[in-house]
Order: C-alpha cells, then structure tokens, then sequence
C-alpha cells in the first residue's frame, strides 16, 4: 500500500460515502442558476462548520471558501476548487432525486462536483495534525454564465497565496476512471458573435426591389463554415459554430432584418484574436457585396485553461499511485470550455476528468442532457484524487 493509500483509505468509510451522496441529493433537487446560488452556498457553509470549519468566508455573495490550516509547520497553500450553479434545463421525467425546482437542474454535474469537494473537505479535517501547510477549498459559483464566477472569485484576491489549484469534472468516461490531460491546454476558449444584418424588406414576389438580409446571412453562414478548414492547420483545434439565425415573421414577407450568432472555440490566443478578426472580416464582406449593413457584438469569454507541465506530472504521478493501474487514463483534453481558466492564468494548476459512466455502461447521456446523470460510484473516487492531490502537494514539495 502507498504512503498515500495508507493515510487516505480508512478515511473513505461507508459513513462518508453516505454523507457524500446525502449533499449531492440535496443540492441536486434544489438547483439555482449561475449568480443566484443563495441558498445552494448557505447549505454548504452550513456543513462546512458542522464538520468543524470555522473559517468559512464568501468572497462573492454566493461563492464561498474553507481553510483548512494544517497542524504541522507552515507550507505551501493549495486550492481545491468545485463549481455549484445548475443549468436552465429541465431535467427528464422519471429519475431518482429529481429537481423540484421547475426548469432548473444540475445535469452539468456540479452537485457530484461539490459533494465530492465536501467529502474531500472532511476527509482532510480528519487528517489536520498529519499536514503542513494549507488547503483551501474553493465552492465557486456562476461557471456556466460568461466570463464566470472564477474571475469575480480571482477579482476579489482569493488566489493572494496560494501556490497550486486543482479542478475535477465529471463527464462520460468509464466508471471511476481519472484522466489526466498530458497537453497543457485542457479545456477550449468560448467566445461569441452576434451579427445583426440590416437589409431592406420587400414583398415576397418582388426580391428585386429589397436587400434580403435571409439570403445575405445564409451566405455568411457558409463562409464562416470554412474559416477554420481553409485557415488553420490540421491539429490545431477550433471549431467556429453559427448556433442562431432568426429572421422574419410572415410567409410573404422578406423582413428588413436578420440575426445570426456564432459560437467559436480554440486553444490558443494567437488563434482566438484570429477567429474574432475573422469572423467580423467574412460578415461585413458579404454584407458589403449585397448592399446591406451589419451590427456585430462581441462578448470575449472564458479562456482556454492551459495547465502548469509540473501539476500535470504531478497529478499522473499520484493519480498511478491512488488508482489501480485500469482506472489512470490520458488524454488530448476538452473540446467544451471552462472558467476555471481564470485560475489557471495565476497560479500552477491541473484540471482532471473524473469518468462517470459511458454509454456501455448504461450512462449514455452527456453533460448538459436533459438526463446526464454520472454514476454515484464514482463520487468515492473523486474524493481519493482530491485528497491525495492535496497531501502530495503538501507533504512531498
């Protein structure tokens, strides 16, 4: 058995499995949207102290952290962070410990996320005279609502001290199975556009006489199709996505207006100012070639993450050592995007997949399905990566 093994297994008892599926039970029936997370923070606050936290504080009004200060001599300080809001979904009919809250779920998974933080929290309270240092645990809010609750968090000092941070996602991957990501960019930028083409309406028989802002904002849409295809290289990823075209309101009318909005993805910041020049350049173009006029808006979001070489090492390293050898994977990242980024930016940080079931398993669904829900025998093994990414960090500089 590892040093590390030694000192975490007796802690991850029945009782504390039940307890972690308790709060996940009920922060996942009482889910609140990103920067409204009142009452999901109040009820964590509250378990924290019961476990004996009296050092809880809310940077933001619906973000809250604990400390956790070591018993042996000063250290390093490490963050462990989870994210807490829910998404504006309405969870499918017929699964156990539903939403009661009418178009609102967790089906992103962030109740696993900070019953797991929580398991975590207790687990190392029990083990407060074995560590040097500090641990802090960070239950964030807003993740899923650009630019993010993690800048605010950041924005309000936070980070002041702390030498690492560690983030954990559950998505659809074998059941208990910890992926490390061996490239530093783990997860995506998420930026978006919204074009507004202002062409001149006519009637339906008479095309000639208006600027028809549907056929204008059709061509748009196959252009900004082949901006990545015929710009960047293959093997570096982005992905430029039209998600919206809204025009019209009367089958023989052409209207005087058209909406499109772009989502766009990539790993790089040379690559993201690219897309955003890009994508603006082919809109106006086009635009210019019929005789219309464009309105763009641009709202600049979250961040690729892009992790420290030393915590990805790290994490590989104690993941092999935790984990059975089936349960350690590797992998190129997410094509999704995170807030955590904000972190990222300012202190070493590795960002970590936790497998809560594939389809093969009976767990088809992925993150942001009406019935995206991870298998509840993974919660345990969360806890274990994240206790032991702490202890490590602590106790083997």
């Amino acid at each position: 058995m590892s040093q590390l093994n030694a000192l975490i297994d007796p802690l991850l008892t029945e009782e504390l499995r039940q307890d972690v599926l308790a709060w996940r039970s009920h922060i996942h029936q009482h889910p609140e949207l990103s920067f409204e997370e009142h009452e999901t923070a109040a009820y964590i606050e509250a378990e924290l102290r019961a476990m004996g936290y009296d050092d809880v504080v809310s940077p933001t009004p619906t973000s809250r952290i604990a400390t956790l200060h070591g018993g042996k001599d000063p250290g390093r300080t490490i963050a462990l962070r989870a994210d807490i809001d829910a998404l504006p979904v309405e969870e499918a009919e017929g699964l156990a410990c539903r939403s009661v809250v009418p178009g609102v779920s967790h089906v992103c998974g962030h109740d696993a996320h900070a019953a797991m933080l929580l398991g975590t929290a207790k687990l190392l309270l029990a083990l407060k005279d074995e560590i040097p240092g500090t641990v802090k645990f960070f239950f964030q809010h807003a993740e899923e609502q650009a630019p993010g609750g993690a800048a605010e968090m950041v924005k309000a000092g936070v980070l002041e001290g702390v030498d690492a941070c560690v983030g954990l996602h559950v998505m659809n991957d074998p059941i208990g199975l910890v992926r490390v990501t061996t490239t530093p960019a783990v997860t995506t930028t998420c930026d978006e556009i919204t074009v507004t083409i202002k062409g001149r309406g006519t009637h339906g028989s008479m095309p000639h006489a208006g600027v028809d802002p549907i056929l204008v904002g059709a061509e748009m849409v196959l252009a900004m199709h082949t901006i990545v295809s015929r710009n960047l290289p293959p093997g570096r990823f982005a992905v430029v996505s039209p998600t919206i075209f809204q025009a019209g309101n009367a089958v023989n009318v052409i209207p005087d207006t058209a909406k499109i909005g772009v989502n766009f993805r990539t790993k790089s910041e040379e690559d993201r100012d690219f897309l955003f020049e890009r994508i603006e350049t082919v809109a106006r173009s086009v635009a210019a070639v019929h005789g219309a006029e464009v309105d763009i808006h641009a709202v600049r979001g979250c961040a690729a993450t892009i992790q420290d070489p030393a915590m990805i090492e790290r994490a590989l390293r104690v993941a092999k050592e935790v984990m059975p050898a089936d349960k350690v994977g590797t992998g190129n990242g997410m094509t999704g995007s995170e807030d955590f980024s904000a972190f990222a930016q300012k202190v070493p940080s590795v960002y970590l997949i936790l497998g809560g079931g594939t389809a093969e398993e009976g767990y088809p669904y992925a993150n942001h399905h009406p019935a995206f829900r991870p298998d509840e025998g993974c919660f345990m093994e969360g806890v274990r990566i994240e206790a032991a990414m702490a202890i490590d960090f602590l106790m083997r500089p």
